[in-house]
């Protein structure tokens, strides 16, 4: 068991900072291989597949960040109201995580009651583990904002953040992929899964325990609790700093999950290329972040993070207009991935600092921390990114006239272009409103 707390320092930096590698690995592995395995593998009816994964991280997920987030902010305990989550409960996390690769009744077609036993079994293990895992991961980022209180240690802390999340993001692509291969081939289809869950689930949350080594709580916020349930609700959500920072995030949520969503149509329709050359195209995205956040850290600290995410956001969208409307080979389109890779590095590490910036004001006004329900609120309302993305595909394909298998004509493709210009720059026109509102993230002299 990891002595909490006892590095320091920038070793102790690095150390809280871990925990945003198991929390980047989990989600990318739920995000990219879980209904895959329940499909291909489990072979449960795609319907019900769909069903339950849009129940668990469409509606319950929405829901028990917030749960979560409350139940933290009113802890009292002798380890304070963060740590014992991610103590205690990231053992059982990584017990349900494993729980979730290894439903019965696989590999075999079927019958009408099995595949109801299955899907209660996925109902039952998914929400457990979401819930569980809810808890561990708000616990972490709610020490964020309560161990570092200046620009300058805020700004550091979400480089090494961010640079632990891309490495599980890298890992996800790159490792995983070999990791199934390699268990499916020695271990067979579906036990080669389950030694997938198992090693999946032990990298991704021992570092939530490692991160112990550096994080510390407050007493004397302990000790405060929270405030009661209804008013919790009304004056997180009628915070106008709350509020402009959500659709801040939000918006850079849309712009992302567009550009997700819409890459497999971009390289193969737009630049002429195939499904092999996402990798090439997308690794700039990933790489080059890693590279500018030591520049884009200088510039938040000396403007603060309203102005610094302002720029970035421009700069990132600037780019995106040019790869959709103009580009339209693989070597120009690495060209703009790079530069929006480097740009977006602002947009990550400024928008780690809006909610830290929120709480403390927060603190002002009420005289608690309550980091815990801010976070679970800032996931709640990030989640209608996805959403939003869904509405926006429909809107693209749809009025282009875009067919499914067939060879798009250049009048559909420059529809497709410019379909997707239009999203992006609504999406842009939101956050500069939203920007121009929000009163905090200036560089105190």
């Amino acid at each position: 068991m990891p002595v909490i707390g006892r590095f320091d320092g920038r070793r102790g930096k690095i150390f809280y900072s871990l925990g945003a590698f198991g929390e980047s690995l989990i989600f990318a592995i739920i995000a990219t291989y879980l209904t895959y395995f329940y499909i291909e593998v489990v072979q449960l009816d795609p319907v019900l597949v769909g069903i339950g994964y849009m129940a668990a991280y469409g509606i319950w997920n929405s829901i028990n960040d917030m749960i979560a987030g409350y139940i933290s902010d009113r802890t009292k305990s002798r380890w304070g109201r963060r740590i014992p989550y991610i103590l205690f409960f990231s053992p059982l996390m990584i017990l349900l995580f494993i729980l979730v690769w290894t439903p019965p009744a696989v590999g075999q077609h079927l019958s009408n009651n099995e595949s109801l036993n299955v899907f209660g079994y996925f109902i039952l293990i998914v929400f457990s583990f979401e819930f569980i895992y809810t808890l561990v991961d708000v616990g972490w980022n709610a020490l964020f904002p309560e161990m570092y209180s200046g620009l300058e240690d805020r700004s550091e802390v979400a480089v090494y953040r961010q640079i632990f999340a891309t490495v599980g993001v890298i890992i996800t692509f790159i490792l995983v992929p070999q990791i199934i291969t390699q268990f499916t081939q020695n271990f067979g289809k579906f036990n080669g899964w389950m030694f997938v869950g198992l090693t999946i689930g032990f990298m991704g949350g021992l570092p939530f325990l490692l991160s112990l080594l550096g994080s510390r709580e407050k007493g004397e916020f302990t000790g405060k609790g929270s405030l009661p349930l209804k008013e919790t609700f009304l004056v997180t959500f009628k915070n106008k700093s709350f509020i402009t920072a959500a659709f801040l995030i939000l918006t850079t949520s849309w712009i992302w999950s567009v550009l997700e969503a819409m890459t497999p149509f971009i390289v193969q329709h737009f630049l002429g290329g195939t499904l092999a050359d996402i990798t090439i195209v997308g690794a700039p995205m990933i790489i080059f972040p890693i590279l500018f956040y030591p520049v884009w850290r200088k510039i938040c600290v000396k403007f603060g993070s309203r102005i610094t995410l302002a720029i970035s956001t421009i700069l990132m969208t600037s780019g995106l207009l040019i790869l959709t409307l103009w580009a339209d080979s693989i070597i120009e389109a690495v060209v703009l991935t790079a530069f929006f890779g480097a740009v977006n590095g602002g947009v990550q590490l400024s928008r780690e600092l809006l909610i830290p910036e929120v709480i403390d004001e927060d603190v002002l006004k009420t005289g608690f921390r309550r980091e815990g329900i801010y976070y679970g609120a800032r996931t709640f309302v990030d989640r209608f990114a996805l959403a939003l993305t869904g509405l926006s595909t429909a809107f693209i394909l749809g009025l282009s006239g875009y067919v499914a298998g067939e060879v798009q004509s250049s009048e559909i493709i420059w529809s497709m272009r410019s379909s997707t210009a239009i999203v992006i720059v609504i999406a842009l026109a939101t956050f500069l409103v939203a920007v121009k509102y929000y009163p905090l993230g200036k560089r105190k002299k």
